[in-house]
């Protein structure tokens, strides 16, 4: 009885069972005493064979094994003989110890083996023993499974970042085993020691080889402290603020200038572009090891069991994994226990734990447990600096990776725009999605030089991209009006379809292959950079001009991955009427940050979860060719960062946009069908078109008419036109006799009277 009792406490067994592995291990023994020292008593007959066992029991008790072992001792004698009869009764003897204790082969295995590992220990304290032994004998693993009185599962004491930490001497560690047995953890859960080893290889050191974290095949330059990119120089803060590069010279006129240059071949620099020093980045705050970190998780452990039991759901925990805003609690139910039951009880959970939110994860892909995801009540920030200093970031060769994040189990997770090859960010407002675009940019300004990456940045908010304006990467400038973003998109389809003509008359299929032609020697190929197209809003721009930019999105999704083209596309409204079908169909890889409901996750990864995640930065991530997303907490970046490495990218080379390209995006704005009947009436008119230099030209007639003089800086002002524009449009009412000429510091003369303006103006009605 005492011992089915205390089996019951230690592992949550039913009492019942118990007492009835214990009788079943009473006729175990008495059986084996009677076939292993006592053997065949040759009676015939069962009941007389029972009879002579109890007597001799009575008389002597160390005779036979007494009345009750005859039910398994003679059927076995008498059937299968004593050689079988020793084996079988051995086997069901450990068998049911095994069963009774809830102990697997491997720990009984420990067990056996743990008098002579402790005398091995012993013998490794005696420094002058401890010399006659090799190295490799005396290192000593750490025990997997520990003893039932230590079954108190203790959180690794070690920092997030990826830097393996020291660990400690196994005797050392012994005096950490003796405390307090919190009652929650069940005998038949795994032991501490295999939490802890779970915890510390999963938290403290990310794996190189995630499984979230993809291959790449490009090269890649990653600036870091301790190593330095083969084409690209680092340079410090301070040396910046004591003495800042010098700014490339503009490059030499061609000898033609009238001719312009190719969008796809950027002008070089005339001195290497300097990658900015991870010094202009800070360090994220961190949590780990501390005492009330600790407490905290064995407190909801604890919350968790008994919460689940007292709705008749028997689990338990196979691992703790703690991330930088959420816990995960592995669990693992007995059998018999359908998921759903489990499922079904996260509001329950989330009030036992008094949590904004339970996430369930049913099953964990990978694993035979369930994933119960906790808020920490002690969050940590992971900064940027840490995912570009992991071992992840630095192993990754493209030049287009970028830091999603941690995941729960500390990992650093690592994307790469050029496998996705095109994704979509959404969540509410304060969820952080302009931070995630923001880390995004940053990871490639941070090892991809203007040769190599440009960026074409539409924000229709106008706030959030006008920092990186004036950087080299920038193709164009910052895209601010719905309808310019309709035509850079609509040159984006242009300069898609300009690649794949280039790439078939060089018999190459995509932009790798055309580089590497191009690099080899008297090759007349200009290599091309990869293009990244990043709309910080594509609610704004479906209002305006919604037709347009959902066919332009569409064919860059369907074939822009091959010509190095990518799309990002952020959006706080996650509708159906925003994130289309269509676009929906083309973009394969997501990111949801929290979201107001079930029906707005469901739009944006096609599953709920969403809904439940904690926001500022958490966020479910879910890259092409993975079944289910990944919880991933951002990384953060301020503002503050950012324009210290804009302005360390700009002090050295001035940003130069092309023209052309400008003028393109100008051409492909698309005209709506009232501007386009509009423009109709004033062409059957003759009435200028507004904005043209017809158009300014009467206006300027008009202002320097009504003000009886002219000058360059009232056009300027009055017409919003810069120095040139005004300077020519000067010139133009000079030849045409309506001002005087040019009198110094005097404003000129107006020769026309407003008479002779407005017969002017007449003359043109008729």
């Amino acid at each position: 009885m005492a011992a089915a009792y205390f089996t019951e406490r230690q592992s949550g067994m039913n009492l019942t069972k118990r007492l009835l592995l214990s009788l079943g291990l009473t006729v175990l023994v008495s059986s084996f005493f009677q076939i292993i020292f006592v053997g065949d008593i040759g009676k015939k007959g069962f009941f007389r064979c029972l009879k002579y066992l109890f007597v001799t029991g009575t008389e002597n008790a160390f005779a036979s094994g007494g009345a009750i072992s005859a039910f398994l001792a003679y059927p076995f004698l008498r059937i299968i003989g004593t050689p079988g009869a020793q084996i079988i009764i051995i086997c069901l003897l450990f068998l049911t110890i095994m069963r009774l204790m809830d102990l697997s082969i491997r720990q009984l295995w420990w067990y056996i083996g743990f008098p002579f590992r402790k005398l091995r220990e012993l013998w490794n304290r005696d420094p002058e023993w401890a010399d006659d032994i090799p190295e490799d004998a005396a290192a000593e693993e750490e025990p997997e499974f520990l003893l039932p009185e230590q079954h108190a599962p203790k959180i690794a004491k070690v920092h997030r970042r990826g830097t393996v930490q020291p660990q400690p001497e196994p005797a050392a560690a012994e005096p950490a085993l003796d405390a307090d047995i919190p009652d929650f953890v069940a005998a038949d859960q795994p032991l501490p020691s295999e939490l802890d080893d779970m915890i510390r290889n999963s938290y403290s050191q990310p794996q190189d080889d995630a499984p979230y974290t993809p291959a790449y095949d490009m090269d890649i330059d990653i600036p870091l402290p301790d190593s330095e990119p083969d084409n690209a120089a680092i340079v410090s803060p301070d040396e910046l603020l004591q003495d800042p590069p010098e700014l490339a010279e503009p490059a030499a006129e061609t000898e033609n200038p009238s001719e312009p240059a190719a969008p796809a071949a950027p002008t070089v620099p005339a001195r290497p572009y300097q990658i900015p020093s991870i010094d202009f980045l800070q360090n994220g705050v961190s949590r780990a090891g501390d005492p009330a970190v600790d407490q905290e998780m064995k407190e909801k452990a604890g919350i968790l069991v008994d919460t689940l039991k007292s709705f008749g759901v028997t689990v338990r925990i196979t691992g703790i994994f703690r991330g930088p805003s959420v816990t995960r609690y592995e669990i693992q139910p007995a059998a018999g226990i359908k998921v759903s039951k489990i499922t079904g009880l996260a509001d329950d959970i989330a009030l036992s734990l008094a949590a904004q939110g339970v996430r369930i994860e049913a099953p964990i892909p990978g694993k035979p447990a369930i994933g119960i995801e906790v808020p920490n009540s002690h969050k940590d920030t992971v900064s940027l600096r840490e995912i570009l200093e992991s071992d992840s970031f630095r192993s990754s060769k493209s030049k287009l990776a970028f830091a999603v994040g941690r995941d729960i189990a500390g990992n650093a997770v690592i994307g790469d725009i050029a496998r996705l090859p095109h994704m979509i960010i959404a969540g509410a407002t304060g969820s952080g999605k302009s931070v995630c675009t923001n880390s995004i940019i940053m990871s490639i300004l941070y090892h991809a030089t203007p040769e190599e990456v440009k960026l074409i940045l539409i924000d229709p908010k106008i706030v959030e991209f006008t920092v990186y304006e004036g950087i080299p990467h920038l193709l164009i400038p910052v895209v601010t009006d719905p309808k310019k973003a309709a035509g850079a998109l609509n040159w984006a389809v242009q300069e898609m379809q300009r690649r794949y003509n280039l790439f078939a008359e060089n018999s190459v299929r995509d932009l790798g292959d055309y580089n590497a032609a191009a690099a080899q020697p008297n090759s007349p190929l200009e290599p091309m950079p990869q293009i990244v197209v990043i709309i910080d809003e594509l609610a704004d721009l479906m209002m305006t001009t919604s037709k347009e930019v959902e066919d332009a999105i569409c064919r860059l999704a369907q074939k822009a991955r091959a010509a190095g083209m990518h799309l990002i596309i952020a959006t706080q409204r996650p509708t159906t009427d925003i994130i289309t079908g269509l676009i929906k169909a083309n973009i394969p890889s997501r990111i949801a940050l929290s979201v107001m409901s079930q029906v707005d996750s469901r739009t944006i990864l096609d599953t709920g979860g969403a809904e439940k995640l904690l926001g500022h930065g958490d966020m479910l991530y879910l890259p092409n060719g993975k079944i289910k997303p990944v919880r991933v907490q951002g990384c953060f970046t301020s503002t503050k960062e950012i324009e210290k490495v804009v302005d360390f990218i700009k002090s050295q080379t001035q940003s130069e946009y092309s023209n052309e390209i400008m003028e393109q995006v100008e051409q492909n704005i698309p005209v709506t069908k009232a501007e386009g009947k509009a423009k109709e009436q004033r062409k059957d008119s003759g009435e200028p078109e507004p904005g043209s230099d017809e158009d300014i030209f009467e206006r300027a007639i008009e202002v320097v008419v009504e003000a009886g003089q002219a000058s360059t800086s009232s056009l300027q002002r009055r017409l919003k036109l810069g120095y040139a524009r005004a300077a020519r449009i000067m010139d133009e009412l000079e030849e045409k006799g309506i001002i005087g000429p040019y009198e110094g510091a005097k404003p000129r003369r107006v020769l026309m009277s407003k008479e002779q303006f407005a017969e002017r103006k007449m003359r043109r009605l008729q």
